[in-house]
């Protein structure tokens, strides 16, 4: 597993949160489900207001609270400076920073591609990181989902962005 190293110039988004966090491996549960209910019910007012059919998607884990590991998971895309924001959609700002970039295993099936994504989560902090020759950054970990993903595809993959700093 070896990530891109990256600056990435930080960006605007608008989207939907749930809050959620480690303790009993809720987010394991509440992401997935997050998902399905922004598919259904938030998506679209995002398209429509941008003006497309299609845009890449973030899944940002924001407002991180270490002590007790409970945090919000924010699904959006990004947003025009500006742009008025559908009913019920906060906008959410990443600040510029430097990023390891992993690219989950291809994967064929919606089973095999949600677990790759947790199976790459967690290489990133059981493996990559402690091993590596950075360390992770205060700052937002997300998931960018493009075209790569779209189900139906026999190779559907996401990056994961986590933001590191040199050891």
């Amino acid at each position: 597993m070896t990530p891109q190293i990256t600056e990435h110039p930080g960006m605007t988004l608008a989207g939907f949160s749930v809050h959620t966090g480690l303790a009993g491996s809720a987010n394991l549960r509440d992401i997935p489900a997050f998902w399905q209910h922004y598919s259904q019910h938030h998506r679209a007012a995002l398209l429509a207001a941008l003006g497309t059919q299609t845009a890449p998607e973030y899944g940002v884990v924001c407002r991180f609270d270490p002590h007790t590991g409970s945090f919000d998971y924010l699904v959006g895309m990004e947003w025009p400076e500006g742009h008025p924001l559908p009913e019920g959609a906060e906008r959410y700002i990443l600040a510029p920073a430097t990023y390891a970039v992993f690219s989950t295993p291809p994967a064929a099936t919606d089973a095999d591609f949600r677990a790759g994504i947790v199976d790459t989560w967690q290489a990133i902090y059981r493996d990559w990181l402690p091993a590596s020759a950075w360390q992770a950054a205060p700052r937002e970990v997300f998931e960018r989902y493009d075209g790569r993903c779209l189900p139906g595809r026999p190779d559907r993959q996401i990056d994961i962005y986590q933001p590191v700093i040199p050891r």
